[in-house]
């Protein structure tokens, strides 16, 4: 059995656990999240801390053995054996040497020898005794460091013999440190070389417990340090971190990156004392170790904290539910479902809604029923199907009794000009003719007018007065039609034209005044668009014959025969003229266009072209035409529809004609160019002047009747000579050329060689 909970009580609980949740996800995110990072920054700090002070030790070691050094040249003995020629009588003076040089070599330095050498006398004192006896070319390892620009160097990477319990021993990666005496001559009179062991600088950087690694590298990134014997003297340059580390200027930094495969947190620190670099490199794994644990018991604290609050969710949204559901059952107890599939405030509100609605609705078609009957009842007025007895009774019923004490009226018929340069379309037009009959009913007052109807594609109003004169009335009227007009522009961004009638004393004349201010707005056509109409002003008092401008017609016809259009286009704009400047009745100035349009379509049909090729549309031509409502509309009509698709028509009909004249002659010339063909010969197999025949195959082909069947029979001697055995004299002759030489001047002014020379070209 489904269980199926109610809408709002689901979008109740589903709400009051989203407000309960998202405090407990955001605080669990933010625990695990600040303490990741406190974990991270205590880890990357006490790794700092760490390698400074392994600096420090490794630092403070070097810079003794740099003071001791410096003191031990600056004795009186070294600065008197420096410039004596030691030998076996100076033995005093070299005991007293071993003493000084055993001095300054203590546990805690950890040097592993000293060697003294004398530049100028060109003696060496190690610790395994005196010159070169003892450590054969040692003289010449120290000697070119007298060029040295500073006065003191740490060097790395090299390897030393000191002197062992046993004898010579050969150290390996040895950290030497040379100084100059004088220290800052440029010509040293000797040089003094303390020697230390680089595990013991690893003894000094490695007694720190703790994750990861601290190694120091020299100025070309070779590893002086490293817990890994195998990577001692090696340059590690090449490795990503260790590459970033010596590109960066800082001195001292913090960084995430990879050694080797794995994720790390590597601190450096670069020393101002040798240009040594400390790196201590700790993995990302062992950092975020302790970061992990965190965040699983962040997991389940805000998991048991979720638990609780969904629980409370669910009771406290329950216990909220109970007074919904009461209302609900209260306003909807024929429901059989007690639990609605929609939201319980939806279906309360539509309820309510309802009831409202219910209420407004007798209301509105009380009143509404009025309205209907007084629109139907003009409806009938306009179209004179009305019986007139009792029409002020009824209108009196439908609540217009003013119109009662009406002693003129006039018809008013309001229509849109165009719908093509509007945002709106064809299919909107109903749409419209209802917002400009509510335009209408707002600008003119109540008491002045009955409710505006739509017939076609008008918007029809009957307006009355019972106190102005004719003139007067007029006048009002004119102004109503005017801000109609206006508002209707400004709202709906839409020209219209308005018709009115004459005026009406009886409700019986109403009908005519309808088809009065339908013929005042056809006379648009002539006048333009946006235009106010009173019938009385635009239809003549006498019928007046209009003159047709027969000269014009000719000539336009004329123009369209000689295929010039901007000429024909001028015409079209003076005959649209002529036509319009008439004063004639609207019927004749339909009829003359109608006349016009009748001509254009004889002409085409004179050329053999069919009408029928003009019109792209579902309508005739003549219900086209008679649909335009402007002068302007009909010219462009006329253009776009008429004139200039009937020049494109006749001259592609004179060009095919020209195109199969052309294509007729070259069928002749290569059927009968072996014989005596003339241009005389050709037109009169084809029924046509030489005269004309020669201008149309020139204007097809660009040449001359003559040039192109010479060019034919030179293309097919140029066969013969290739593929026949036929002589020179031979083609000639089949070619018809009075004599073999003629042939042979006019191959060799068309090819640039004779007939015989041009086949025997081919035969190579």
């Amino acid at each position: 059995m489904r269980i199926r909970i109610s809408s709002y009580l689901l979008k109740l609980i589903l709400f009051t656990l989203v407000i309960g949740s998202f405090p407990v996800l955001i605080l669990g995110w933010y625990s695990y999240h600040y303490s990741s990072r406190s974990v991270l920054q205590q880890v990357e700090e006490r790794n700092s801390q760490v390698l400074r002070q392994s600096q420090l030790r490794v630092e403070q070691t070097l810079k003794m053995i740099d003071f001791s050094t410096t003191q031990l040249l600056g004795l009186p003995t070294v600065t008197k054996a420096m410039a004596t020629k030691l030998d076996i009588k100076d033995m005093d003076m070299i005991h007293e040497l071993y003493k000084n040089l055993s001095s300054i070599q203590t546990f805690e330095l950890g040097i592993k020898d000293v060697y003294l050498f004398s530049l100028e006398q060109d003696w060496l004192i190690t610790n395994s005794g005196m010159d070169a006896y003892s450590q054969p070319g040692l003289k010449e390892k120290l000697r070119p460091f007298a060029g040295m620009q500073s006065g003191s160097m740490w060097l790395s990477g090299n390897s030393a013999s000191i002197q062992g319990a046993d004898g010579m021993v050969e150290l390996n990666h040895a950290v030497i440190n040379i100084k100059k005496w004088p220290i800052n001559a440029s010509r040293p009179r000797g040089l003094i070389a303390v020697v230390l062991s680089s595990q013991q600088l690893d003894d000094l950087i490695g007694n720190e417990p703790g994750p990861g690694s601290v190694f120091i590298l020299d100025e070309d990134g070779r590893a002086i340090t490293h817990s890994n014997p195998s990577l001692l003297g090696r340059d590690l340059s090449s490795e990503g971190y260790i590459a970033a580390i010596l590109e960066r200027e800082d001195t001292a930094g913090v960084f995430n990156g990879t050694a080797g495969e794995r994720k790390a947190s590597i601190s450096f620190r670069k020393s101002a004392y040798n240009g040594w670099t400390y790196v201590s490199v700790i993995p990302t794994a062992a950092v975020t170790r302790q970061a992990t644990a965190i965040g699983r018991t962040s997991i389940l604290i805000s998991l048991s904290v979720l638990a609780a609050t969904m629980l409370a969710a669910l009771i406290g949204s329950r216990r909220m539910y109970s007074p919904v559901r009461h209302i609900y059952r209260s306003l909807l107890p024929d429901t059989k479902d007690p639990r609605p599939k929609k939201d319980e405030f939806i279906a309360i509100s539509d309820r309510i809604q309802g009831i409202l609605s219910d209420q407004s609705k007798l209301q509105v078609e009380l009143a509404g029923q009025q309205q209907q009957l007084a629109e139907f009842l003009v409806r009938k007025l306009m179209l004179g199907e009305a019986r007139f007895q009792g029409i002020p009774e009824r209108l009196q019923d439908y609540g217009y009794g003013y119109t009662g004490k009406w002693t003129l009226m006039r018809v008013l018929l309001v229509q849109v000009d165009r719908l093509d340069h509007s945002r709106f379309t064809e299919e909107d037009r109903d749409l419209l003719l209802f917002a400009i009959s509510n335009i209408a009913q707002e600008v003119i007052p109540e008491g002045d007018r009955l409710p505006p109807i739509v017939i076609r594609e008008s918007v029809v109003l009957l307006t009355g007065n019972s106190s102005q004169s004719e003139e007067a009335f007029k006048e009002a009227v004119y102004a109503r039609a005017a801000e109609v007009q206006a508002s209707v522009k400004s709202y709906l961004q839409l020209q219209t034209s308005i018709g009115i009638s004459r005026s009406c004393q009886a409700w019986t004349e109403v009908g005519r005044g309808y088809e009065e201010g339908e013929n005042a707005l056809k006379y648009r056509a002539r006048l333009g668009e946006e235009v106010i109409l009173f019938i009385e002003d635009v239809q003549p008092a006498s019928r007046k014959e209009i003159v047709y401008p027969k000269q014009l017609e000719d000539e336009l016809s004329a123009a369209i025969k000689s295929h010039e259009r901007e000429q024909a286009g001028v015409l079209l704009s003076r005959m649209m003229n002529a036509l319009a400047g008439e004063e004639a009745d609207h019927q004749e100035y339909q009829m003359s266009l109608v006349r016009l349009l009748m001509d254009l379509i004889r002409l085409l049909q004179d050329a053999g072209i069919s009408h029928h090729l003009l019109n792209a549309g579902e309508n005739s031509l003549f219900e086209e035409l008679l649909a335009m409502h402007s002068p302007g509309d009909i010219e462009t009509w006329f253009g776009e529809t008429i004139v200039y698709p009937a020049i494109e028509l006749l001259k592609q009909r004179q060009e095919t004609q020209f195109t199969s004249i052309s294509e007729e002659v070259k069928q002749l010339i290569a059927e009968a160019f072996d014989t005596d063909l003339t241009l005389e010969k050709c037109s009169a197999r084809l029924n046509y002047h030489p005269q004309y025949i020669g201008r149309v195959f020139r204007q097809e082909t660009g040449i001359s009747f003559t040039d192109y069947l010479a060019q034919y029979r030179l293309n097919v001697a140029k066969r013969w000579l290739k593929d026949s055995d036929l002589t020179i004299t031979e083609i000639a002759m089949k070619l018809k050329y009075n004599n073999p030489a003629n042939f042979i001047r006019y191959f060799r002014k068309m090819e640039g060689m004779t007939p015989g020379q041009y086949r025997a070209g081919l035969m190579e």
